[in-house]
């Protein structure tokens, strides 16, 4: 070897870039093999990581959100006289609170922003964003409602309060039919504001949202798990600063968990369309009475509000009549007469009036008894085990959601590896 090499250096001596060349082939054949060779710094075998070249798991990441829309507060109060004071019917309304959830379900669907609409009895259900709503008004005529859009880290995306009013071409539209939902096109114009805000949404933003859903998630399974990956800034701000390994045997089993917890809010979206579909004639009837029925309470509350007044200004004149004149001005005293009694018929009227209208309110009240959110008793399979669901929509889920619990619990993985 030694005599090739010296064959190579007389043959090319003077060449730089090949002197460079040997001196590397020389030092790594004087490196390898016998004893002499260094193992301090092998090449192979394991190595001491620097902090900065380990790999920190990122955590989920979402092109588009999950919503949920929880069945509406229906705003009905506790007191008797403040419901007949405010025109409510119990039972109108609590049916209008499953159907503007679902109506508006529906067209939050039709905007495609989303990776899945669904509706559900509350606001337990875990997921990216929550769109709450509370009826204030809904007669038929008009339909007032606030609508605020809730992130599952606590933040308030979007809120608004609407004041819509049916045109009364509507009732008769033949591209709707006698049976359309009059509110439609208000839900559709709330799922467009909704969609609007949140096309603006910043990427970093959305997988943030999937973070905290995941440790919220966690959280109902493991109490408190989240805190040891996240922290308060100066703001008082919780800030997620780690996220656990998705491979983790724990993260992994509340994963399963969570795909059945899906498939039954999944399974829910049947039930409240088959109830939409159930009450859709009778609610369209309502709908379409209550139009008609309010307008007429409304002329008529007018009317009487009229003649009231009318009535109470001849009276007063009377009144004053009365006052100005002398005991022995009969002529006066005459006329004063003729002004108040004119005064009693033009109020009693005016009560008349208003008996006409509560028997319209009162009419309404009857077209909504026959309407209810009641749903079917349900068997779902959890772990080879059926589990029996009775009671309404929102009894049958959190019964489910402590099923689920109880599963988890029974084969929790334990803390310590074996």
């Amino acid at each position: 070897m030694i005599y090739a090499l010296n064959l190579i250096k007389a043959r090319l001596c003077g060449n730089l870039h090949v002197m460079v060349i040997l001196s590397i082939l020389l030092s790594g054949c004087a490196s390898t093999g016998g004893a002499g060779g260094s193992i301090g710094a092998s090449s192979v075998g394991p190595k001491q990581i620097e902090a900065s070249e380990v790999m920190a798991h990122a955590g989920p990441a979402i092109s588009r959100p999950f919503m949920v829309v929880p069945i509406f507060d229906p705003n009905i109060p506790e007191d008797k006289a403040r419901i007949d004071k405010l025109s409510i019917w119990p039972e109108v309304r609590r049916t209008e609170a499953v159907r503007g959830a679902i109506t508006l379900t529906n067209k939050l669907a039709d905007t495609n922003l989303f990776n899945g609409v669904r509706v559900t009895p509350d606001s337990d259900t875990s997921a990216h964003l929550y769109t709450l709503g509370k009826i204030q008004k809904s007669n038929g005529r008009e339909l007032d409602v606030e609508i605020e859009v809730i992130g599952i880290d606590g933040k308030r995306v979007f809120e608004k309060n609407y004041n819509f009013t049916v045109d009364e071409y509507d009732l008769d539209d033949p591209r709707k039919g006698n049976n359309s939902d009059l509110y439609e096109s208000f839900y559709a114009e709330i799922a467009a504001d909704i969609a609007a805000k949140l096309q603006k949404a910043k990427q970093k933003d959305l997988d943030e949202l999937a973070k905290v859903e995941e440790l919220r998630y966690a959280d109902f399974f493991e109490p408190n798990f989240s805190t040891q990956f996240t922290t308060q800034n100066w703001r008082g701000d919780t800030v997620i600063t780690s996220y656990p390994n998705t491979e983790d045997p724990m993260m992994r089993r509340i994963s399963s968990l969570k795909v059945q917890d899906q498939m039954f809010v999944d399974n829910l979206q049947t039930d409240y369309q088959d109830f939409y579909d159930a009450s859709n004639d009778a609610y369209a009837t309502w709908q379409r009475a209550a139009y008609t029925e309010t307008k007429a309470a409304s002329e008529a509350k007018t009317k009487a509000a009229v003649k009231g007044i009318v009535g109470l200004l001849a009276v007063a004149g009377a009144v004053a009549a009365g006052n100005n004149a002398g005991y022995t001005d009969y002529g006066t005293q005459l006329g004063a007469v003729v002004l108040a009694v004119g005064g009693v018929a033009a109020i009693k009227g005016a009560m008349g009036d208003s008996k006409q209208a509560k028997a319209h309110k009162e009419t309404l009240s009857e077209l909504g008894k026959s309407l209810n959110s009641e749903i079917a008793p349900r068997v779902m399979e959890l772990e080879d085990t059926e589990i029996e669901l009775k009671g309404s929509a929102q009894e049958q889920y959190a019964s489910w959601r402590m099923a689920l619990r109880k599963v988890y619990e029974q084969e929790q993985v334990p803390d310590v590896a074996l």
